[in-house]
């Protein structure tokens, strides 16, 4: 596959469904077909809502990757509802159904937590940002092939072109943490928790100076 094959672009209204699709595949593939692709419109949708740079790349007419990113808004004061939060709520209420949806609605529910609990030591540790890096992923047939090192290029450029001097993201064991490693972030917060069935997480909060 030649890199010059996959371009980059703003995202679309038509991706959503090929984005929710790459989630439920990615993160979301051990649960029934129904929920999955629940789960993974309730997580995109919720990514959406605070978004406000949004790159997607694009191979044989299909998204195969994204990169979003939020940019703090000069005024301040909280983002505001938008249809994407709309969406993710509708989701959830669906997940809230069934058994199984509940319980990925309660893992959607502890990432959140996971999020703000890190950003909060953060805080409390002198650290302030003017950005964030949202979510990054790639499909997998085209991970090693760079084209995520341009996903996360084009975000860093709109940073800067906004005038963001440091940004964050936050990850965790279950993506590819080494790449932020090797793009030389700084692995700022680090937290474990563990799972029910004897596994643990660890989340990581990243950050960087443009």
């Amino acid at each position: 596959m030649s890199l010059n094959t996959v371009c980059l672009r703003p995202m679309r209204r038509a991706d959503i469904d090929a984005l929710v699709d790459l989630l439920r595949r990615t993160w979301y593939a051990d649960s029934e077909p129904q929920v999955q692709t629940m789960v993974a419109r309730a997580d995109l949708e919720f990514c959406l809502a605070r978004t406000t740079t949004a790159i997607v790349a694009e191979y044989r007419g299909r998204a195969v990757g994204v990169a979003l990113g939020h940019i703090n808004r000069k005024t301040g004061g909280r983002f505001p509802v938008n249809r994407h939060h709309k969406a993710a709520c509708k989701a959830m209420l669906r997940l809230m159904r069934t058994t199984e949806g509940r319980r990925g609605a309660h893992e959607l529910m502890a990432l959140g937590v996971e999020g703000e609990l890190m950003s909060a030591t953060a805080r409390r540790q002198g650290h302030t940002y003017d950005a964030e890096v949202i979510l990054l992923i790639l499909d997998r047939m085209m991970q090693g092939s760079g084209v995520g090192a341009r996903l996360f290029d084009g975000m860093e450029q709109a940073f800067r072109q906004a005038g963001a001097q440091r940004y964050f993201l936050y990850t965790n064991t279950g993506c590819n943490v080494g790449f932020y490693d090797h793009r030389g972030l700084t692995r700022r917060i680090e937290r474990t928790v563990p799972g029910k069935d004897g596994s643990a997480t660890t989340y990581y909060l990243y950050d960087s100076v443009l």
